[in-house]
């Protein structure tokens, strides 16, 4: 039976670097009997349907799995999960994670499939998916954001329980984003089933987070300007002042924090691997 491969984030853990992997080598990958869609296409003719509450058909879905009869399906979207404004618009990151994977699979057809997950520690997550909600959204000051965020109580813990209530047959497969650089290769292939050094690689910077005096910059002009002005000068901005040696990236948290968000992070870590066997770890 072909695989239906689900690669489902987190966010700020890579994902725009696989993704673009991915779309490099998509006839590389469909003569290995993988169908892959670019980000763009799924963002136009999948990811909408995730906010919807009765399921609609569209030509691309039948046609879709109808391929996935044939063929190896590997769907890579972070918004599966959620998306970064969830925490401030319903306080908590994730919270219909659930019903859109639920609808994923419904949508494609498949109640088992191969699922990979990201876990990033709970300090470094917080500021790179504030960083993100800053980019889209209206500004807000990172203390007000984190106290949203220590007052939700999220977990890995809690998205994984959230992932086998909804699709008990899945396989999850799951890494720890600071070893990236060091398990690209294991991720990828068990994610593809062979050996990826054969894929080409992409050029180029991916989208980072922000410096410390990028963000002092915005949260200065946020208050004279508008956010349609402000969404203009985001991007520019960021890219003037890029997190490096001569701008130093926006790290807001207090050693004491940081300490005990990778401290949970560490004994979550721990908790998956007891509480849940049917977890594989790359590590």
């Amino acid at each position: 039976m072909p695989r239906m491969i689900l690669h489902i984030g987190a966010h700020k853990t890579a994902t725009s670097y696989m993704q673009k992997k991915l779309a490099l080598n998509v006839d590389l990958l469909n003569r290995r009997n993988i169908h892959y869609d670019r980000l763009d296409v799924m963002r136009k003719e999948f990811t909408p349907l995730l906010n919807e509450s009765v399921t609609r058909e569209s030509e691309w879905i039948r046609e879709l799995r109808g391929t996935a009869r044939a063929m190896n399906i590997l769907i890579s979207e972070e918004n599966i999960l959620g998306v970064p404004g969830d925490i401030v618009r319903e306080s908590h990151y994730y919270i219909r994670s659930r019903q859109r994977l639920a609808r994923t699979c419904q949508l494609f057809g498949n109640d088992k499939p191969e699922i990979f997950l990201a876990l990033r520690d709970y300090a470094g997550f917080t500021v790179s998916m504030y960083s993100e909600y800053i980019r889209h959204r209206e500004f807000l000051k990172f203390e007000d954001y984190l106290k949203i965020y220590e007052a939700s109580g999220f977990s890995w813990i809690r998205i994984i329980e959230d992932i086998f209530a909804v699709v008990p047959g899945a396989t999850l497969t799951v890494w720890n984003f600071a070893d990236f650089r060091r398990l690209e290769k294991s991720v990828f292939q068990a994610m593809l089933g062979f050996d990826p050094d054969i894929l080409s690689n992409p050029e180029g910077p991916v989208r980072e987070s922000f410096s410390e005096v990028a963000v002092r910059a915005f949260a200065a002009l946020s208050g004279a300007l508008t956010h349609a002005e402000m969404k203009k000068l985001i991007n520019p901005i960021a890219r003037n002042l890029p997190k490096g040696e001569e701008y130093p990236a926006f790290d807001p948290h207090l050693p004491e924090t940081k300490e005990r968000m990778r401290a949970q992070f560490k004994d979550d870590l721990a908790t998956i691997a007891t509480r849940f066997p049917q977890v594989s770890f790359i590590t």
